[in-house]
């Protein structure tokens, strides 16, 4: 039987995480110190592509209560109302859904620092003061390399804008992808890098056997806790200022754009619809409305939504209301699947679907994967994706500078 232990050292996960680097492992971190840390396999689901079954993966849930189930969900897995939806060919090589019910887990949360596993406190202790050996191997400087150039983005962004005037779609999440080969890559002093130059709220390192997934995501998807379910939407981008009194007038405009609030109210109003179908009547509202947060690199306005849960709600019904997140697909929602597959020349794969955890208690927290680097290790291929949403008063040169934006903080890790 599995259970607490308290730990007298203080955690750190940037010294943990060389230990078990190795091993399939989930590492959740907040800026602040907090993470879970997760490694080991007693059980796992791993779902190939386009074979997504929701009854499968309730199944292998319900089958760990009171257990840490923790992994991925990726974009193109499919529910009722998607599944007509086409994918793209899988150009990369991650399953649509990775989950495990890891051997050990170890959490910081502020001052308390836990164990949960059945490992003894003297063999937790014998792990804790492991000496790890330095990689001698050290991630070359790596360029990504775009898969639609320029002109093809301009272009794409006036066609989406004419489906927007047609009334098909209002918003539509459109992204590109990079990549590049590689020869040598250190995940774990890759991924410290990275943390460094983002310092995001929702960062996340995962290995599955195959692939690194290095993110440094910004963005909450999903939290229960108790009966509350939360999605917090980014949407309005601008970049930080060189001196403190331009970046507050950034901030400024940011907070004023008409542009950048509409792209926002529009995924609000998608998220509500969504959380309805998973609440109590009468119980969703919008706690904030186009807060205005600042990250290392750019501001971003953010809305939180939320909801008391129906009774015996699971969490796969849960995902059949909100996945893929409205965020990265647009309103309405499957028209802007639809034509995200139309425009998009790649397959999402782990970007822009989830990484998180279920918690012994059923409580859960998944974040929206994006600002991350994928790492094929077998077939030596790095890749990232970027994206914006597409409105009628969008510029398509603008929407084309703010994905270079957002996609400097991976850049400049790899580079």
């Amino acid at each position: 039987m599995k259970k607490y232990l308290t730990i007298n050292s203080i955690l750190d996960w940037s010294q943990l995480l060389p230990i078990v680097q190795n091993e399939t492992v989930v590492l959740l971190n907040k800026p602040n110190g907090d993470f879970i840390l997760a490694w080991g396999v007693d059980d796992k689901i791993s779902i190939d592509a386009d074979r997504y079954n929701a009854v499968q993966v309730q199944n292998f849930i319900d089958k760990h209560p009171q257990e840490y189930v923790m992994g991925y969900l990726a974009y193109d897995i499919k529910n009722d109302e998607t599944r007509p939806t086409p994918n793209k060919s899988n150009n990369r090589n991650c399953t649509d859904l990775f989950l495990i019910a890891p051997t050990h887990v170890l959490v910081r949360n502020g001052n308390s620092n836990l164990y949960y596993g059945n490992a003894t406190t003297q063999e937790i202790n014998q792990i804790l003061t492991k000496r790890h050996h330095e990689s001698t191997s050290k991630t070359e400087s790596i360029k990504l390399k775009e898969q639609t150039n320029k002109e093809t983005y301009l272009k794409d962004i006036i066609d989406i804008k004419n489906q927007i005037q047609k009334g098909i779609i209002y918003e539509m999440n459109y992204c590109v992808n990079f990549k590049n080969e590689f020869t040598h890559f250190n995940p774990v002093d890759t991924y410290s890098k990275l943390v460094q130059n983002a310092q995001a709220p929702f960062s996340a390192f995962l290995f599955d056997g195959q692939n690194y997934i290095l993110s440094a995501s910004p963005e909450r998807f999903l939290n229960k806790s108790a009966k509350q379910l939360k999605s917090q939407p980014i949407k309005g981008t601008a970049k930080r200022g060189k001196t403190i009194k331009s970046d507050l007038e950034i901030k400024k405009k940011l907070v004023a754009n008409p542009k950048e609030i509409s792209e926002n109210v529009m995924i609000v109003d998608l998220v509500r619809n969504d959380l309805a179908k998973v609440a109590e009547k009468k119980s969703v509202k919008v706690d904030e409305l186009c807060e205005p947060y600042t990250f290392k690199t750019v501001h971003q306005l953010i809305s939180t939504i939320s909801c008391q849960t129906q009774p015996n709600i699971n969490f796969t019904e849960i995902l059949q209301a909100l996945f893929p997140m409205g965020s990265m697909t647009g309103a309405p929602k499957i028209s802007a699947i639809s034509n995200i597959n139309q425009f998009e020349s790649f397959r999402r794969g782990i970007y822009s679907g989830a990484i998180g955890y279920i918690s012994p208690n059923g409580n859960f927290d998944f974040n929206v994967v994006i600002r991350s680097i994928l790492a094929d290790m077998v077939n030596k291929q790095i890749s990232c994706s970027v994206g914006g949403a597409i409105t009628i008063n969008s510029d398509p040169l603008k929407e084309y500078e703010e994905c270079l934006l957002k996609l400097k903080a991976i850049q400049d890790t790899l580079c």
